[in-house]
């Protein structure tokens, strides 16, 4: 689970990571001035998605690729 599954906002991710909200907010902003992520505000919370199918499928390819490896 990820923002492969759809849009999540920082503490989620940092959640789901076990890393700081802070390190989440500094690899999303790199990721989205790189256009792999986009982001929308909701009232004060901002929700982070893959910004289109391409992006989603070599993120899922690099997975793959580092599992046969193990």
């Amino acid at each position: 689970m990820g923002l492969s599954s759809g849009e999540l906002c920082v503490c989620d991710l940092a959640a789901l990571t076990g890393v700081s909200e802070s390190a989440v907010s500094h690899q999303l902003r790199d990721l989205k001035d790189a256009k792999l992520v986009s982001s929308q505000k909701r009232g004060r919370m901002v929700y982070y998605i893959l910004s289109d199918h391409h992006v989603k499928a070599l993120l899922e390819n690099a997975i793959d690729h580092a599992h046969e490896d193990q």
